[in-house]
């Protein structure tokens, strides 16, 4: 059976003057579901290298035939990779690298998680590709994408334990994940968990409709484990929970959604939330 499984942050004295002061200048701000990220380390490339227990591989790139895109990507092996040699790794894919790669490996650093984290970026600078392939319908050929070209390259390279594969998109990113869940093999699924941080689920929500429609006559169930996180009230809060209370009422099988809400603007989802989300996935 279907569980959804909630978590609330309740805001302390300083949280809510804040965001008191913060309704008052920001009434008029759009919360758009393409926002640039502001959560990313500023601690300089090289420094950050330096101070990391495990090891940052590098940028790579990988001209995609199916894309016709050139994606870059960096990959973080945890500190105990090379000395296990016979062990297959977790791994988690993750969107947006551009912005998120640091925020990631920093919070997996943190909780000391023998995880691998492959970030892609978005594509060339300035190509906007994220409004291509985190919507519909970019998003499925962008899954081909993964699973034809990007995933081989990846498992081919690294040890990965198949069977704990995540992966995670924050804003349109989350969106991606949902879609990849419910467009993902049903029989042998890519992926055991689904991050999704602050998706606008506002955006395309017919389609979206459509294809959990169509998920759900191929198979009646879902093994998968979605884990949604959404900010309040500078985000998709309420479109958040309007998406999951509709879920609800469907009572998927084998589906786990655990919600989680924070009162962050939409740009500080990722950060404000990983740590929570990452003692759920590794920690149980």
């Amino acid at each position: 059976m279907q569980q959804i499984l909630q978590f609330i942050r309740f805001p302390t004295v300083s949280e809510v003057k804040s965001l008191v002061f913060s309704l008052v200048l920001m009434t008029s701000l759009f919360i758009s579901g393409c926002s640039h990220f502001s959560n990313q380390n500023e601690m300089g490339i090289d420094a950050w290298v330096n101070s990391l227990k495990g090891e940052y591989v590098g940028k790579s790139a990988l001209n995609s035939a199916v894309m016709g895109i050139v994606y870059p990507f960096h990959v973080y092996l945890p500190a105990s990779y090379h000395q296990n040699i016979d062990k297959n790794y977790p791994i988690i894919y993750a969107l947006d690298g551009q912005w998120n790669f640091k925020t990631l490996v920093n919070h997996i650093e943190q909780k000391n998680l023998e995880v691998i984290v492959v970030a892609i970026e978005e594509g060339p600078l300035g190509s906007d590709r994220r409004a291509i392939d985190y919507r519909l319908p970019g998003a499925i050929t962008y899954l081909d994408f993964f699973r034809e070209e990007f995933m081989p390259l990846i498992e081919s390279s690294y040890r990965i334990n198949a069977n704990n594969r995540s992966f995670q998109g924050a804003s349109l990113g989350g969106l991606a994940a949902t879609v990849f869940m419910l467009i993902d093999d049903h029989q042998q699924p890519l992926f055991k968990n689904y991050l999704a941080n602050d998706a606008p689920y506002w955006d395309q929500a017919e389609l979206m409709q459509n294809l959990i429609e169509k998920r759900l006559l191929l198979e009646n169930k879902i093994d998968a484990n979605l884990y949604i996180t959404s900010a309040f009230p500078l985000g998709n809060h309420l479109t958040v929970i309007n998406f999951i209370e509709g879920v609800e009422k469907l009572s998927i099988p084998n589906l786990t959604i655990h919600h989680e809400w924070y009162m962050v603007h939409h740009d500080n989802i990722l950060n404000a939330s990983l740590e929570n989300t990452l003692e759920l996935i590794y920690e149980k």
